[in-house]
């Protein structure tokens, strides 16, 4: 860049994401409560690679937004997104029809998750409602007056969004996102399976609220690879 320059406003801003990237020893280390949260989703669920990755998309998701002034999340936020990633399908362990009710009373009730109050409620509230119905401002069964409603509404949108770019069924895509404006690119490329993974990452319904809260349009496209280059 030359002497005096600036970076020019009008380009987009790209993060990508490989599945592998979860295992690397460059990737920043987990905190004391999200290490807590990791081996109780273990000891629930057996196996945690799903959740290590939406983990990364949900971060990486968060810190583009922030960055592109798309929202006004705290660092509180962050930590609870980065927690609610983790435990947001141990309902599972009773079966998958209920389980985002089953996960949120778990996350409510169980002592040996070492969160604040506040913490307790904003990931029982983001664990219910991952999946499923959203209600409106004010309507759910978790938060209370204070807890910031609206700005845990906006937490919600980018772990649903996360948790749809990841599926248990499907080899992990690699993922590039872009934001620009208003407008949030994703791009998922998968080397197998890929009509499969064209219907499922590119279901609209998990981006809505992102749209809502947001006011950003959001597109999802799959492409079929043979491999990916991380440079």
């Amino acid at each position: 860049m030359a002497n005096g320059s600036r970076p020019r406003s009008d380009l987009p801003t790209i993060t990508a994401h490989h599945p592998a990237q979860a295992q690397h020893s460059h990737q920043p280390p987990l905190t004391l409560k999200e290490r807590a949260a990791e081996i109780y989703a273990r000891r629930q669920l057996g196996r945690v690679a799903h959740e290590r990755r939406v983990l990364t998309i949900a971060t990486n998701l968060f810190d583009l937004t922030l960055a592109n002034r798309s929202h006004e999340l705290e660092l509180k936020h962050r930590r609870v997104l980065r927690l609610a990633a983790l435990l947001h399908d141990i309902g599972r362990r009773f079966g998958e029809k209920n389980h985002p009710s089953d996960g949120a009373r778990m996350v409510e009730e169980d002592g040996y998750l070492p969160l604040s109050a506040w913490q307790r409620r904003a990931v029982a509230y983001l664990t219910r409602y991952h999946r499923g119905a959203v209600p409106a401002v004010g309507y759910d069964d978790h938060l209370k007056r204070g807890d910031g409603r609206k700005l845990l509404r906006v937490v919600l949108a980018l772990l649903r969004a996360a948790d749809s770019l990841d599926s248990r069924q499907l080899d992990a895509p690699s993922i590039a996102i872009a934001v620009k404006g208003k407008r949030l690119s994703i791009t998922c490329f998968v080397a197998d399976g890929f009509n499969r993974a064209r219907k499922v990452f590119k279901r609209r319904k998990k981006f809505r609220l992102l749209e809502e809260v947001m006011g950003m349009k959001v597109s999802v496209d799959v492409r079929a690879v043979n491999r990916v280059a991380h440079v």
